[in-house]
């Protein structure tokens, strides 16, 4: 007996069912289609069965309309504040509009940022900053220590000319001696030199005649030599004066000093020539004179005894 009440209440709940939801399906479903299509009942029915035999056609989506920043609680200045400059341009580009390539391109490149839109070109240097000249090292940095050595005479005869020889050596030889003659007194030693160089010979009591350049640059290859041919002017010690240079531009920069002196002895003979060179010449004429007279007088009267 249960099991019948059991079986007879399931097949009325599902009558129930069954006729509650038709209810639905009557109140609703027609009259939403009814409106939409705007056809009576029957025509959207048939209407509905064709739509359903035909192909479906996917419509394009509209974008979808974002709420207002008032609806949301947000002030509009903020939101625009916030807002990048590609956005507002997107915003104020006409709806419906296409973009063009170039149009797309750049926006594209906003919207990544001046770091990743691409390799940066670098600046162009300009031509006077290209061309300008590297700064030259001074005379001083430009100097090196090489050989030196220098040859004069200890003693001197007055009035005879001997030979003064001064040598640099930069071929990366220890010595500069195996340039000079070897035929006087020997000095050596170190100087700083540069490209070019200029010695001068000097000395108050004798005439000086140079017999090289005075200003030469310095060989890598080969010694570089001056000579002066020197006379003495008057007897006893004299010194002479060697002084180095380094040349820049016509600027003359010492370098280093040599001194020598020089012991100037005079013979008989070489006095009688000074006496001769430092004597008045109107009183050595009238000397002569007498002397030839004198000598004159004594011949006749040596020939008139006879």
């Amino acid at each position: 007996m249960m099991r019948i009440l059991s079986v007879l209440l399931f097949v009325a709940g599902m009558l129930a069912a069954g006729i509650g939801g038709a209810a639905l399906l009557e109140e609703f479903a027609p009259k939403e289609m009814v409106v939409e299509s705007g056809l009576p009942a029957p025509e959207a029915e048939a209407a509905g069965a064709s739509a359903a035999e035909a192909p479906v056609e996917v419509a394009a989506a509209e974008p979808v309309a974002e709420p207002a920043p008032e609806a949301i609680g947000v002030p509009e200045s903020a939101v625009r504040e916030a807002a990048p400059e590609s956005a507002e341009s997107e915003i104020a580009a006409p709806s419906g509009a296409p973009l063009t390539e170039e149009e797309m391109t750049f926006n594209f490149q906003t919207e990544m940022g001046p770091g990743l839109a691409g390799p940066v070109a670098a600046p162009e240097v300009s031509e006077a900053v290209a061309t300008a000249p590297l700064p030259q090292p001074s005379l001083a940095d430009r100097l090196k220590t090489v050989p030196v050595a220098h040859e004069t005479p200890r003693t001197a005869e007055y009035k005879r000319a001997f030979d003064v020889t001064f040598a640099i050596d930069a071929t990366g030889d220890t010595t500069a001696a195996d340039a000079l003659p070897g035929r006087g007194t020997i000095e050596e030693g170190e100087a700083k030199v540069s490209e070019k160089v200029e010695v001068r010979l000097s000395g108050a009591n004798f005439n000086i005649v140079a017999a090289s350049p005075a200003v030469q640059a310095i060989s890598p290859m080969s010694e570089n030599t001056w000579r002066w041919s020197v006379t003495a002017l008057s007897a006893g010690e004299h010194d002479l004066v060697i002084e180095v240079f380094a040349m820049d531009s016509d600027t003359a920069m010492p370098l280093r000093t040599f001194r020598d002196t020089v012991s100037v002895k005079v013979s008989g003979l070489n006095r009688a020539i000074a006496f001769a060179d430092q004597a008045n010449p109107l009183f050595v004429l009238l000397g002569g004179l007498g002397s030839a007279l004198a000598g004159l007088f004594g011949a006749i009267k040596f020939f008139g005894k006879k």
